[in-house]
């Protein structure tokens, strides 16, 4: 991906999915992307993980800045 592209992605991801991630857990989290991987087959090979990895990034780095 070019630099342009994560940065899209990631604004994606804040305005899509940030908003419902913010209010559950870890754990559902990765049980949501585990469904939507397997309801979508055609999803590129860890992309779930990396969706994962990202969520829990600004997840916890939203929290950093309420602290």
């Amino acid at each position: 991906m070019t630099q342009e592209e994560i940065e899209v992605f990631k604004n994606k991801i804040t305005e899509t999915i940030m908003p419902a991630a913010e209010k559950m857990t870890e754990e559902q989290i990765h049980d949501l992307i585990r469904n939507v991987e397997k309801e979508n087959s055609e999803l590129p090979s860890g992309f779930g993980d990396m969706l994962l990895e990202q969520i829990l990034i600004m997840k916890y780095n939203q929290q950093e800045k309420i602290n």
